[in-house]
C-alpha cells in the first residue's frame, strides 16, 4: 500500500486527498499568481522611477519643521496646522490639504517637511508639479516608453501622500483637469490624502478643479492660507 492509499484510508470519508495532477495544477496556479505579482511590482517600480526620487527637488530635500522660520502669528498658525497634518498622516487619520498663497511664502517648505518626515517613517510620498506630471504622461505615449499612462496614474493613486504643486500656474487645459481629477478620485476611493499647493483663491481653485475634487481633498483635511509677502522678495530687496 503506497502513501496516498494509506493517507486516503486515514482521512474521513468526506475528505479526499488531491491527486498528483491536481497538486501539479495548484502549484502551477500559485507560480502564475506569484509571477503576476512580481510583474506588477516591477511595473510599479518603473513608474516610480519615471517620477523620480519622490519628486522632491534637491532644494527641498532638507526642508524640516526645525528649520522653518516663524516670524509672525500667521506663520505660527500654518506651522501648527502642518504639524497636525503630519501627526494625522502618521496615524492615518488626516485628510488632504490645500496650501494657498503667493510664491515664496513657505508652502513648499512645510509641504516638503511633511513629506520628508513621512519618508523617514518609510511611507511612500510623491511631490510633483502639474507641468512635470503632464510631461511624464506625455513621455508615456512614446512607442519606446517603459511605462504607460495608466501605470503612472495607478502609481500616483497609491502612494501614502501625493502633493500636487503649482496648481494654477499650468495652462489649465481640459486634459490636465481630467487627469488630476482622475487621480484625486482614485485616491479618495482608497482613503489616501492629496495635498495641493496653489496661488489660487478658493473660488478660483473650485473653478479649476471642480467642487467635487475640492470636497474630496478637504474631507477631514485643512485649507491653510499663506498670506504674507514672499521671503524671496524680502531677501532680494535687502
Amino acid at each position: 500500500m503506497n502513501f496516498m492509499q494509506r493517507l486516503s484510508q486515514a482521512m474521513p470519508q468526506h475528505i479526499q486527498p488531491y491527486t498528483a495532477d491536481q497538486m501539479a495544477e495548484i502549484r502551477q496556479r500559485e507560480a502564475e499568481a506569484y509571477q503576476k505579482q512580481l510583474d506588477k511590482e516591477n511595473r510599479q517600480t518603473l513608474a516610480s522611477k519615471a517620477i523620480g526620487r519622490s519628486g522632491i527637488k534637491k532644494r527641498h530635500r532638507n526642508c524640516k519643521f526645525e528649520n522653518y522660520v516663524v516670524n509672525t502669528a500667521g506663520q505660527q498658525v500654518v506651522f501648527t496646522d502642518a504639524k497636525a497634518l503630519l501627526a494625522g498622516y502618521l496615524n492615518r487619520t488626516s485628510g488632504g490639504f490645500v496650501f494657498a498663497g503667493t510664491s515664496g511664502t513657505g508652502k513648499n517648505h512645510l509641504a516638503c517637511a511633511i513629506a520628508n518626515e513621512l519618508l523617514l517613517q518609510r511611507r511612500s510620498v510623491v511631490v510633483v508639479t502639474v507641468a512635470e506630471l503632464m510631461l511624464k504622461l506625455r513621455d508615456s505615449y512614446r512607442k519606446d516608453a517603459e511605462v504607460s499612462e495608466s501605470e503612472i496614474i495607478r502609481y500616483l493613486s497609491n502612494v501614502d501622500l501625493l502633493v500636487i504643486d503649482e496648481l494654477g500656474i499650468q495652462h489649465n487645459s481640459n486634459n490636465e483637469r481630467v487627469v488630476i481629477n482622475r487621480i484625486i478620485d482614485e485616491r479618495y476611493t482608497q482613503e489616501l490624502p492629496t495635498g495641493i499647493l496653489t496661488n489660487l483663491q478658493s473660488e478660483e481653485l473650485v473653478n479649476t478643479l471642480g467642487r467635487a475634487a475640492i470636497d474630496r481633498i478637504m474631507e477631514n483635511g485643512k485649507w491653510v492660507t499663506f498670506n504674507w509677502p514672499s521671503y524671496r522678495s524680502q531677501v532680494s530687496a535687502a
